[in-house]
């Protein structure tokens, strides 16, 4: 069997050779929280939402079309028109309880000029406890929500719960020796094992 770095350095070659180079790179140049504004928490949010439940593939494959429906999650416009939003969105992603979250939080960042500051500051107090609060995250989707919102961060899935299971770890004890060994950030290293395990690269493996 590899050994976790091995293991590692092959994922991360057949995610490249696969095309997903631009999305390991947005990976490792994340920015942090800190720099997060309201419409791009708004995004990283629907999308998380979206996702939860359903394979990535076929989230991935309508995105763009929700992403347009909702016209580019400007919160403003969805918190003035939300019936008319919610109508467009439906006709293109018929999940009336997703659509409803995203309007919903919609609305509360639009509801004053300091919504999103509040929110904010409580997420960087205790990210994972705060994220887990918000209606469609919960234990494992808080983690996917921290990480893509810039949080340093594993996201304990199936597919990962799988692999690191092979070496008798948690993903996060996985994880955590290929970051000591490389100095690479979890999350990315979270995301070139999982693209590789949806890519059912661990077959290969054992």
């Amino acid at each position: 069997m590899m050994k976790p770095l091995e293991l590692f350095e092959e994922a991360e070659a057949l995610c490249i050779n696969n095309g997903f180079k631009k999305e390991i790179e947005w990976c490792d140049k994340r920015p942090t929280f800190d720099s997060v504004n309201a419409r791009t928490f708004l995004v990283e949010y629907a999308w998380v939402v979206y996702n939860s439940g359903m394979k990535n593939s076929v989230i991935e494959a309508k995105w763009k079309d929700i992403r347009s429906a909702f016209e580019f999650f400007d919160y403003y416009e969805i918190s003035r028109h939300p019936d008319s939003f919610r109508k467009r969105v439906l006709a293109v992603f018929g999940n009336t309880a997703k659509v409803s979250a995203v309007i919903d939080m919609a609305i509360k960042l639009a509801s004053s000029l300091e919504a999103f500051d509040d929110l904010k500051k409580q997420i960087q107090k205790d990210p994972l406890n705060e994220l887990d609060k918000l209606h469609f995250i919960g234990p494992v989707t808080k983690y996917h929500l921290a990480r893509n919102l810039g949080f340093d961060y594993v996201k304990p899935d199936r597919h990962l719960v799988r692999l690191a299971e092979k070496y008798n770890m948690t993903p996060f004890e996985l994880c955590d020796i290929i970051h000591q060994k490389t100095g690479r950030r979890l999350g990315t290293i979270d995301v070139i094992l999982w693209r590789y395990c949806e890519q059912s690269g661990q077959k290969t493996l054992f």
